[in-house]
């Protein structure tokens, strides 16, 4: 049994939607209008690291265990 798989295509283009967004209201708020260009070309670097880490991220295929479960407190030792 192994757990879900992540789509890494799907979260490049999610995440690039959400901090387009996120930054845009951002710099609407803060600065009045679209942020100076090195603010913005500091994004784009960050944002590009980003996406080149998440496309070559592999899923990780290991065996999958139950989780444990909790003891009962009639198993505790006493002290």
């Amino acid at each position: 049994m192994s757990g879900s798989v992540m789509n890494p295509r799907g979260v490049i283009i999610l995440m690039t939607i959400a901090v387009f967004f996120v930054l845009t209201v951002l710099a609407m708020l803060f600065f009045g209008g679209i942020p100076p260009w090195p603010v913005l070309l500091c994004f784009a670097i960050s944002h590009g690291i980003f996406c080149f880490v998440v496309a070559r991220v592999k899923p990780y295929r290991g065996p999958y265990k139950e989780p444990m479960r909790d003891p009962e407190p009639s198993d505790w030792p006493s002290l």
